[in-house]
């Protein structure tokens, strides 16, 4: 029987995931024709499911979506491309792009305008490197998404403008030895004022690193196509802890709990609260535990300005 199962703070929805479920949502109410969704809005199955049940129309394609109608773009951001798209389709676009995404949007511009060459870090087949590199003509990135890789880079020795860009929810701790090999190799790369990672990243990386110090297993809820979800695991496994990745109740399997006396759980930037608590109501009645909160770190970010669109359905 599990004796405790610590909840750790922050976890769960972060302030981009916020706001692009509340666009959703008031595009939803305020409609009087359908709303169409490019791409999952967050990558999570059981706020998807939950729009789904509201009316809401969840494509990959432009294609796909009538003439004239209300589309509204996911949080991880689009590319330009996607948006041309859309004009010749002539609608209306309603953009939940996160703001920290839509940042390095700009910083891509404004980089590639000033003749620069990009090494971008990120992840293959998500979202949002898709739309970033979108704003940069082909011959003018790389896309790098390992170390080997990084090691393998070979670039013209004409490239002398040089700058990293990162994707948004790779933590610090992901990011650090290819830079470090970057910046040895090329001594006049350029980094953006800031490090573009996303601020609840490198938060519920945090909190994990203190929770496994309390637990012997940990448990994030989020969902598999979740790159910060599967990170989370990542790093409880790498210091040394049984973790295990779970996007609904019935995920959760018997041995992962029969040896666990301590019990932590996080939860990815897409993941709600009332998740969570179905989770943990389902532990306690089937394998016991007293819950109590771990507060890391108190997150205080709001992104409150929403699409002047969504006064205009």
């Amino acid at each position: 029987m599990i004796k405790e199962i610590i909840l750790v703070n922050p976890r769960g929805f972060c302030a981009g995931v916020a706001r692009a479920v509340k666009i959703l949502s008031l595009a939803a109410q305020k409609s009087r024709e359908p709303v169409y969704m490019r791409h999952e809005i967050v990558h999570n199955r059981r706020v998807v499911q939950d729009f789904v049940k509201k009316g809401i129309h969840f494509v990959e394609n432009i294609s796909d979506i009538p003439r004239g109608a209300t589309v509204v773009f996911s949080a991880h951001g689009s590319s330009p491309q996607l948006y041309e798209q859309a004009q010749k389709r002539h609608l209306t676009v309603i953009d939940a792009t996160c703001p920290l995404v839509t940042k390095v949007h700009l910083e891509a511009k404004r980089f590639v305008d000033q003749g620069y060459f990009v090494i971008y870090l990120g992840h293959k087949n998500h979202p949002e490197p898709e739309g970033v590199l979108g704003e940069i003509a082909k011959d003018r990135y790389v896309f790098i998404d390992s170390l080997e890789q990084a090691k393998k880079l070979r670039l013209a020795k004409n490239e002398t403008k040089l700058v990293i860009l990162t994707q948004t929810t790779l933590s610090f701790d992901d990011t650090k030895d290819i830079i470090s090999l970057l910046r040895r190799r090329y001594p006049q790369i350029g980094m953006p004022p800031t490090y573009d990672i996303c601020y609840a990243t490198q938060n519920r990386q945090n909190a994990v690193k203190e929770l496994v110090k309390q637990v012997d297993t940990v448990l994030v809820v989020g969902s598999k196509t979740s790159s910060n979800s599967n990170r989370l695991v990542d790093v409880a496994k790498n210091l040394s802890r049984r973790a295990y990745l779970l996007d609904r109740v019935a995920d959760i399997k018997d041995e992962w709990l029969t040896r666990c006396q301590k019990l932590g759980i996080t939860a990815g930037a897409s993941a709600p609260e009332e998740l969570i608590a179905e989770i943990v109501d389902h532990i306690r009645n089937q394998y016991g535990g007293k819950v109590k909160e771990l507060e890391v770190l108190k997150e205080q970010v709001e992104f409150p300005n929403l699409p002047k669109e969504l006064g205009q359905l």
